[in-house]
């Protein structure tokens, strides 16, 4: 045995064990997914009218085609998908069909925002600021749309603290402004590759109970 194999292998046995517990990421990523997507599609079901309009309006709304099909395909794959991730049956496949959904997001609706979804009101504190000593694409209008996102939350709040109750206001959370970026919806889309990728997990999932040959394969 040489000086490296000995000097590396408590840490091989360690990164045995924690390979060993794999299971629990996509456990969680489904955990975490599944009740965004539930909401989501339960409040299309609930608003089914409301949903159908801004997909098919092309002045107000996303001016999509065959509007009353795309929202009936969109609550199936965000409600239906969302159960199917709780209960990992079907992983991969709804995964698709939410990955579909999330770039049809970031390319219709949150793309002309830029990434953040909520806008950044300290522009020293921004990500903006770090890209911008690169001279990263649109950082430049980042900063001075934090910097002016910043004059305007001031001025909120002082008209808030003079005219009312401000502490009640603000007693389940701070007042932000929303830029509606792309930001979550790449963070879902990423989370979705995931379980595209390595499935729902081994034990903790129903598709691996109903055919686990092929799950156990994928993560020898």
């Amino acid at each position: 045995m040489t000086v490296i194999s000995q000097i590396t292998r408590p840490f091989n046995r360690l990164t045995q064990r924690v390979e060993s517990l794999d299971f629990i990421a996509p456990l969680a990523i489904r955990l975490y997914l599944a009740p965004i997507f539930i909401s989501a599609g339960w409040n299309k079901v609930t608003g089914f009218e409301d949903i159908v309009s801004w997909f098919g309006n092309s002045e107000w709304g996303l001016g999509l085609p065959m509007p009353t099909l795309m929202a009936v395909l969109v609550i199936i794959a965000e409600l239906v998908g969302g159960f199917a991730l709780l209960f990992g049956i079907g992983s991969r496949g709804f995964s698709v069909m939410l990955l579909v959904t999330m770039l049809v997001a970031m390319f219709s609706v949150h793309w002309e925002n830029g990434w953040f979804a909520i806008t950044p009101t300290d522009p020293e504190t921004s990500i903006a600021s770090v890209m911008n000593t690169i001279n990263f694409w649109g950082s430049d209008a980042s900063l001075a749309n934090s910097y002016e996102a910043s004059l305007r939350l001031d001025k909120a709040r002082e008209i808030l603290q003079t005219h009312g109750n401000y502490d009640w206001l603000t007693e389940t959370g701070n007042f932000v402004i929303l830029n509606n970026g792309i930001e979550f919806a790449v963070t879902y889309a990423i989370m979705l590759l995931v379980i595209i990728f390595y499935g729902g997990g081994r034990y903790v999932s129903l598709d691996y109970w109903l055919n686990p040959s092929s799950t156990k394969r994928h993560y020898r």
